[in-house]
């Protein structure tokens, strides 16, 4: 039994799963794509009424471990709603065998397929304006966990095609720092959570049961890095403490809008941990550190993206 335990944690590393959580506020689309002789699949919600002309597309990215139409789960009630009244699409790519594969082929060596997604990345950004009518111009991405590693990873691996991102729980990846440096300046928002037990929000090496999974900067060195990429000042513009709830956290928002490029914004999440904001307590909080609801995660994140016309 314990074993098992284990096991269902190991899966959900990283992930906020996708199994549970409220349902989403309607039916998904299910797309295919061939990629490389490899069958993928994403999930689309296209609000029922929408607005004439071109419309924004926010990717949201299930951490390892999870799925796209469970991420849907978790986040699509706040998020399909804000769709619905604002008149945008939410696309929720879906990683072969549940974990994102960034070029270490982790899931080529284990599986007898070839997993590239890259391309499957690209495949959805160049697929999506084809199927809907998506405004190239205002391409989002926010993810969770792994999801985050893969919306910093888009917009540094497609410069240009990425408006701007949000990464939830999640600083910049050591081993996309370079990449990062020569990618376009885009708007970036960070949402972590300071007792985060799985990401360290001062940075380090993620661990589990003692083995490492990668290493992270600081959240300060993360904003830091977007802060002098964008051209932004040293202090920033705006600062709020958000405190409405009884739940043991509290976020302070750190906002730098007197940039040359775009803005970066921190939530700053005292006592979060590695939660979406307002999302689901999908593991026990000493797994899983405090799930806060001082912000709504989706309607902060999308606050962020809707400033970009």
């Amino acid at each position: 039994m314990r074993l098992r335990l284990y096991s269902i944690l190991a899966l959900c590393l990283l992930s906020a799963c996708g199994g549970r959580g409220p349902s989403p506020v309607a039916a998904l689309d299910r797309i295919e794509l061939d990629v490389g002789g490899t069958s993928r699949e994403a999930f689309v919600y296209a609000p029922p009424s929408l607005p004439p002309g071109k419309r924004p597309v926010v990717f949201a990215m299930h951490g390892g471990g999870g799925r796209g139409d469970g991420l849907a789960r978790q986040v699509g009630r706040s998020l399909h709603r804000l769709a619905n009244r604002d008149g945008f699409f939410v696309v929720y790519p879906h990683a072969f065998d549940r974990f994102w594969d960034f070029g270490e082929e982790a899931i080529s060596d284990r599986l007898d397929v070839r997993v590239d997604d890259r391309r499957y990345f690209e495949a959805l950004l160049d697929d999506m304006p084809r199927r809907f009518a998506v405004d190239p111009r205002r391409v989002f991405v926010a993810g969770i966990s792994r999801g985050g590693q893969a919306a910093y990873f888009m917009a540094c691996s497609f410069p240009g095609r990425i408006r701007a991102i949000a990464a939830v729980t999640m600083p910049l990846p050591r081993f996309l720092v370079d990449s990062c440096r020569d990618a376009a300046p885009l708007g970036v928002a960070i949402l972590n959570g300071t007792e985060d037990p799985l990401v360290p929000y001062e940075g380090g090496h993620i661990e589990f049961r003692g083995r490492k999974r990668g290493e992270v900067l600081s959240t300060d060195d993360t904003v830091a890095f977007w802060r002098e990429r964008n051209g932004c000042s040293a202090s920033p513009t705006s600062e709020r403490r958000i405190d409405p709830e009884r739940d043991r956290t509290h976020v302070e928002r750190f906002a730098w809008t007197d940039c040359q490029h775009a803005p970066v914004v921190l939530y700053r999440i005292e006592g979060g941990g590695h939660t979406w904001p307002s999302g689901t307590q999908y593991l026990p909080s000493f797994w899983i550190g405090r799930l806060s609801q001082d912000v709504d995660g989706s309607e902060e994140i999308w606050s962020f993206f809707r400033g970009f016309e």
